[in-house]
């Protein structure tokens, strides 16, 4: 089993919290989520999400996550992973359980979470036994958990035209 270096980022109140699928080698060694490149950061920038561009896919957690103060709105942002222990870069060999999910159900009860935002489609999937989720729906607002709206977006490096509008319907929602 791998050393786990990349801790999520939670806050007692959270406009948003991203849920990822799980830790890449490279985000984990680093200790930086979306490290890769750059391109989580500028779809959030695309859409309004934040205002000023992250410069460097190392100082995004501490910009966005960490911080608030290029956040659209000065809004709180939060960062996890559905599978926060496993570390792999190719997800067709992250396996997915009920338990993940309820982890992440369990997570909005300790913490006011205004919008969960889904950005994987396995992470996505598997959300799908959730009751209230309208699963018909492939991107946007699919239901609700409580008084937490729950949001599925296409994946940042997804060959998807515009995707940077999906993520852009989430500013009425701060």
């Amino acid at each position: 089993m791998k050393i786990i270096n990349l801790i999520e980022i939670l806050h007692p109140k959270m406009e948003i919290l991203f849920v990822a699928l799980n830790l890449p080698e490279k985000s984990n060694s680093n200790g930086h989520f979306f490290s890769g490149s750059l391109s989580f950061w500028n779809l959030l920038f695309d859409s309004g999400l934040i205002t000023n561009r992250v410069k460097s896919p190392l100082t995004g957690d501490d910009e966005v996550f960490r911080s608030n103060s290029i956040n659209f709105k000065k809004a709180v942002f939060g960062i996890t992973d559905l599978c926060h222990d496993i570390v792999e870069t190719n997800s067709s060999r992250v396996k997915i359980s009920s338990e993940r999910v309820q982890r992440i159900v369990q997570l909005v009860g300790k913490h006011e979470v205004k919008n969960i935002c889904l950005i994987h489609g396995k992470v996505g999937t598997a959300f799908k036994s959730l009751p209230s989720l309208d699963r018909s729906r492939k991107y946007g607002l699919i239901g609700k958990l409580d008084k937490t709206n729950i949001f599925e977006m296409p994946f940042h490096c997804a060959s998807i035209p515009q995707k940077h509008l999906e993520y852009k319907k989430l500013l009425t929602y701060i």
